[in-house]
């Protein structure tokens, strides 16, 4: 279940942040979608972390709230990291679909995935299909459709409608910060990746080009490896695809990685900013 859920979320996170869909045979009979209002977009950007980041609780809460002042309106953004590699006046608007795709065509994909793009209803979809409650997520993905509408359902199908009986957080004084130090950008928690592979038992090396010495990725693990070259593509420790959401980047001689992706390569699943600092549960209390 887990796997097809993994699947869904990265086709249909990336369908929906791209906007690559077909247009209809009349293009005049399209409907919008509204474009939500600067502080409905704001709370889904951070619903978009949150559920990215395995915070689905917060996901739901904060998607709902959009639902509901607003309907099912769309929030489109560049993620800052691209900013880095094109510069503010590099990049179009990220409601231009068609100038999004033509980057794709003049070899600037690397960058064009750095446009993200979130409404409601997918992700209350996609986070109740995580926690697994099936039936609520079916009664979203119907005012989706199409592959999400028939994965829901095959999943509402195989459980029999009842909610899965997912594992609970252990309770918060239990948790224990890391020594470890973070940033914030885009809701996202960075870490620094030397400091978090020492602090979580990653063993990792640096992969540098010979012939300009800079680092062009790491190697997690034996068969981990993540790029440093504006690119969220990454391999996870048992080697199989698993892309960051939001792409690593060096700055100042600090690589800095996403802490969920690392904390997941580890079986960590419950954790969270309080206090200036990261909490994470104990190990019994993972999935």
């Amino acid at each position: 279940m887990r796997l097809l859920s993994v699947v869904v979320t990265m086709i249909t996170l990336m369908v929906g942040s791209l906007g690559l869909t077909s247009p209809p045979a009349d293009p005049s009979k399209q409907r919008p979608v509204p474009k939500a209002s600067s502080q409905a977009a704001e709370k889904l950007k951070r619903a978009f972390a949150a559920y990215s980041q395995g915070h689905y609780d917060q996901a739901i809460q904060l998607a709902l709230d959009v639902y509901q002042q607003e309907g099912n309106v769309r929030a489109r953004w560049w993620q800052s990291w691209v900013f880095r590699y094109a510069g503010k006046e590099g990049l179009p608007n990220p409601y231009n679909f068609d100038a999004i795709r033509k980057m794709w065509v003049e070899g600037k994909g690397n960058l064009a995935i750095g446009v993200r793009g979130a409404r409601p209803v997918w992700i209350l979809t996609l986070a109740y299909m995580e926690i697994g409650d099936y039936e609520e997520a079916v009664k979203w993905a119907k005012l989706i459709g199409g592959q999400i509408l028939y994965d829901a359902q095959w999943l509402y199908n195989q459980h029999g409608g009842k909610v899965k009986q997912l594992d609970q957080p252990p309770p918060k004084n239990t948790w224990r910060p890391l020594p470890l130090k973070f940033r914030e950008e885009d809701y996202f928690i960075l870490v620094p990746l030397d400091q978090a592979c020492k602090v979580l038992g990653i063993p990792f090396r640096y992969k540098v080009n010979p012939k300009t010495g800079k680092r062009t990725g790491a190697q997690i693990g034996e068969k981990g490896l993540i790029s440093l070259m504006g690119r969220p593509f990454a391999r996870n420790i048992k080697g199989e695809t698993d892309d960051m959401v939001y792409a690593p980047y060096e700055e100042g001689g600090v690589v800095w990685v996403p802490f969920y992706w690392l904390a997941k390569q580890v079986g960590i699943r419950w954790w969270e900013v309080r206090d200036g600092k990261i909490y994470v549960a104990p190990k019994q209390g993972t999935k």
